[in-house]
């Protein structure tokens, strides 16, 4: 990466753009840590949303352990936080690549010197397919790869290419999809006939093979989904139309199944140039929501080796108006409501902290309130300061421009960027 931009972002002021932080002339994430913040002391405006350093150095850790005793690659999912500092640890802790699902997500990545991309998706729009062809001429060491599941979409980035000077042929990988499901070629004998597209083409490099298989959601279709990617990558091992040119990528895994990806789609291919990549973006912050009761290293797996929630949402409570009910700070315009409400964890009453995982629950969000239900009993209070872990990290740091991070005291210690 570009060490000179990281270093821009950490040298810009934190002033009135960033909601969550308080008034401080000259403050920037670089000297951040020297104010002594602490959320629960009342210095950040609330509601704030929050890392903790912790989790992110264990789960960054995890991965890594876990990706080389399987011998496979990472190419974390980047629009999951589109934050270029995070970018850089999961680059620091190993990661091959960075993963991308728009042009102007790859155009962020390589403004802060990003030098391998895997697209996520198809490229039909000429400017992109251009653009990302003038990137891979101007850069010799940039590496990029994009998707293609029909004929037309290879037609299209040729015709967008048709005319220029002759320079580096794109890398693509032909996506395999599901029936009903989102993009990629619905059988097998469709995702061979586009391979056949790519590998007449010029303009285009036949670079490997890619699937989504989160789209499923369930252990055994999602096993049998990889089985048919496997028979694809040996149908075109036999057919002599791998390891011709350079390595073959073979890449899935979103963040629910990635062993299964493993078990699976990995082993030896007969001795063939074959890397098996995943692509997991959520394991760096995991949640305390979907990825926690689906993710293979979360809570409901038992044993040590478990993913860390990193994202904690917290709000004081505005109003108590019935004995059964109180009003958080904390809305939509706050937190991930797509996968399910935010899940109350502990409470701060000024003097102590107390667990409240089973005690209350969040069931309904407006733009800038939560809705509480708890018993009439609960003694929390006005002015009382609630945690909340999320659920679905990729549509949380989409609500935030600047987030802080915190020690295992909520002590401010740095700060990170996004850019959605």
């Amino acid at each position: 990466m570009r060490p000179e931009m990281l270093q821009r972002l950490r040298d810009d002021p934190i002033d009135w753009r960033y909601k969550g932080f308080p008034p401080a002339e000259g403050v920037t994430p670089a000297s951040v840590a020297g104010k002594r913040w602490n959320l629960l002391a009342g210095d950040l405006f609330l509601p704030a949303l929050v890392l903790k350093e912790s989790a992110l150095a264990h789960n960054l850790a995890l991965m890594r352990r876990w990706c080389e005793a399987h011998g496979v690659r990472l190419a974390p999912h980047g629009k999951t936080t589109m934050s270029p500092e995070l970018f850089a640890r999961q680059l620091g802790a190993g990661a091959w690549a960075m993963t991308a699902a728009t042009p102007s997500q790859m155009r962020v990545y390589r403004a802060f010197g990003i030098e391998r991309i895997i697209l996520a998706n198809q490229l039909v729009e000429p400017n992109s397919i251009r653009w990302l062809a003038g990137e891979l001429d101007r850069d010799a060491k940039f590496e990029a790869y994009c998707l293609v599941d029909s004929s037309a979409s290879v037609a299209r980035m040729e015709k967008a290419l048709a005319g220029r000077p002759r320079g580096r042929p794109i890398p693509v990988l032909v996506e395999l999809g599901v029936r009903g499901g989102r993009t990629g070629a619905r059988t097998v004998e469709g995702a061979l006939d586009v391979a056949k597209a790519v590998l007449a083409s010029s303009a285009l490099r036949f670079a490997g093979v890619e699937c989504f298989e989160g789209i499923l959601h369930d252990g055994p279709p999602i096993e049998r989904f990889l089985e048919e990617l496997r028979r694809l990558v040996e149908t075109l091992a036999g057919r002599g139309e791998i390891g011709g040119d350079g390595e073959f990528l073979v890449t899935a895994g979103g963040s629910e199944a990635f062993d299964l990806v493993v078990k699976h789609l990995g082993g030896n291919y007969g001795g063939l140039p074959i890397r098996l990549v995943l692509r997991s973006g959520c394991y760096l912050t995991h949640d305390d929501g979907i990825y926690d009761a689906s993710s293979p290293m979360g809570s409901h797996r038992g044993g040590a080796d478990r993913l860390r929630p990193a994202l904690e949402a917290w709000g004081v409570v505005l109003s108590r108006p019935e004995p059964e009910l109180a009003l958080l700070c904390l809305g939509r315009r706050d937190v991930p409501f797509d996968a399910g409400y935010p899940v109350p964890t502990e409470v701060w009453n000024g003097r102590e902290r107390r667990s409240a995982r089973g005690a209350m629950t969040v069931t309904g969000l407006n733009d800038q309130h939560a809705f509480i239900r708890l018993s009439a009993e609960d003694p929390l209070a006005v002015g009382d300061l609630v945690g909340c872990g999320i659920s679905h990290p990729c549509t949380a740091f989409d609500k935030w421009r600047l987030i802080p991070v915190i020690d295992d005291d909520y002590n401010v210690v740095d700060a990170v960027h996004t850019f959605f």
